[in-house]
């Protein structure tokens, strides 16, 4: 299980430094391709512009809650969405087949009752007197 989990996460961040790098690559033939031009919001953007400030806080603002996201909220709902539900169900399932055989353990001593008292009576009557004494002071 610890080898395809590894697996699994390695292809994952294999896939995202691809994914990056040919996002980075695409944006760089645009710039030097004619007649190609990104527009955002009626504003034709370009790489040559710095980041301002506000630039720069936006995107650590963006990251910042993207990983509380991933790192907090997502977990959780995976745990409350997926984890609880199963816990519930097999809490009701052994409670089920406890319950099924208590019942069943209930009935037969109901039944077997006469008996039991018998062979308890017999093993209380051929039991040898023990040794008490009572004590008088």
């Amino acid at each position: 299980m610890k080898t395809l989990f590894k697996w699994a996460l390695g292809l994952s961040l294999l896939t995202v430094l691809v994914a990056v790098a040919a996002t980075a690559g695409l944006i760089h033939l645009a710039q030097d391709a004619s007649g190609v031009a990104v527009s955002v919001n009626g504003h034709e953007w370009t790489s040559d512009a710095g980041m301002d400030l506000g630039d720069l806080l936006g995107c650590l603002l963006g990251l910042g809650i993207t990983g509380v996201v991933l790192l907090v909220v997502l977990p959780l709902t995976l745990l409350l969405g997926l984890g609880l539900p199963l816990l519930i169900m097999g809490g009701l399932l052994v409670g089920g087949l406890a319950l099924g055989l208590a019942a069943l353990l209930g009935v037969g001593a109901l039944l077997g009752s006469p008996l039991i008292l018998l062979v308890l009576l017999a093993v209380w009557l051929l039991k040898p007197a023990s040794g008490r004494r009572s004590s008088s002071t």
